[in-house]
């Protein structure tokens, strides 16, 4: 039986505002081409509010109920997030769309295939790229000339890598999304509708993960480098020409700008936005976006421009000396 509006509002606990649509099918509302990626079309206001409406424009939360067109059907919900999230368990085919016509096997006289690598069938891989023992390339991936994937590298659904880029060992690209709503005493997942875009000449180490976008696609830039044990998050984009040290952390939906350097194992937090031509210390923390382009700037929390931390660590070492009483903070 088709999927119905009004069923969809049971499952989601929502508020059906136009009751002559409970009847109609789903498939009739909602455009096929809303059934991947774009599902969640969320525009992320300050914050990261949720500042639109869901899956097709049909679920929405009371205070952005203008953002629908006029008269069209629409599910009022508490919580976007969790909704959403109800709505992709309930609806399987709004899931990332599949390709159903029948497609030949792809040729593979172009690359290298070790042995023990595994290669989806509808997997595009182009001229001179090596694919090393162990590795895993999920459904609908497309990497691009004289790459090389690493032994034991995994390559979730969707991944689109550029041309020259290599992928250490282990390293995990297009992985699921640490993206969870609270759903009264537990937590439930909300699905991952987006992938990983990885530009031309980036280089990326062992053991390094990358999750795959819940909203849209997590973004390599061309040309960047990302050391070992680097972690970038959901629906984060990393510019042209950054180097990022081991051990970083990149929260979602984080937007670093070009050619920054950022040491190891420092920390971005969720939502900030990094300018252009930043450099950022080892071990600094990094919780408010940084908006003045060329940027230097350290500290364990928080960051902040670097002459201005190494005053305030130079005036804490003379009030030591001067037996000011700070030892007695330790």
């Amino acid at each position: 039986m088709a999927c119905r509006l009004g069923d969809l509002a049971r499952f989601v606990d929502g508020r059906l505002l136009e009751l002559e649509y409970a009847e109609n099918p789903l498939h009739a509302l909602v455009p096929p081409q809303l059934a991947a990626p774009t599902l969640l079309t969320y525009v992320r206001g300050r914050n990261d509010a949720l500042r639109a409406t869901a899956c097709g424009g049909i679920l929405t939360e009371a205070r952005h109920r203008g953002a629908l067109v006029v008269g069209s059907p629409a599910i009022v919900v508490e919580n976007l997030a969790l909704a959403c999230a109800r709505a992709a368990e309930f609806l399987p085919v709004w899931r990332r769309a599949q390709n159903d016509a029948e497609q030949s096997a792809p040729d593979r006289s172009a690359g290298v295939f070790a042995p023990g690598c595994a290669v989806a069938p509808d997997a595009v891989v182009d001229t001179g790229t090596v694919i090393e023992n162990g590795a895993s390339i999920a459904t609908g991936v497309r990497i691009g000339s004289y790459c090389r994937i690493g032994a034991g590298a995994v390559i979730g659904e969707g991944v689109s890598v550029g041309n020259r880029v290599r992928l250490g060992a282990n390293v995990v690209i297009g992985t699921d999304a640490f993206a969870f709503v609270r759903d009264g005493a537990s937590w439930r997942r909300v699905p991952t509708f987006g992938a990983v875009a990885i530009g031309d000449d980036v280089e990326i180490l062992a053991h390094a993960v990358i999750h795959a976008g819940v909203f849209g696609d997590t973004v390599i830039g061309a040309g960047c480098v990302l050391d070992s044990h680097v972690l970038i998050g959901h629906d984060a984009a990393v510019g042209a020409g950054t180097a990022i040290a081991g051990h970083t952390a990149v929260a979602g939906a984080a937007r670093i700008g070009r050619d920054c350097r950022i040491g190891g194992m420092a920390g971005i937090g969720e939502g900030v936005v990094i300018a252009d031509g930043v450099t950022i210390a080892a071990m600094s923390m990094v919780p408010t976006s940084i908006t003045r382009a060329g940027a230097s700037y350290a500290g364990s929390w928080p960051a902040q421009p670097r002459q201005r931390w190494w005053r305030q660590v130079a005036r804490l070492r003379r009030a030591a000396a001067r037996g000011d009483g700070l030892e007695q903070l330790d």
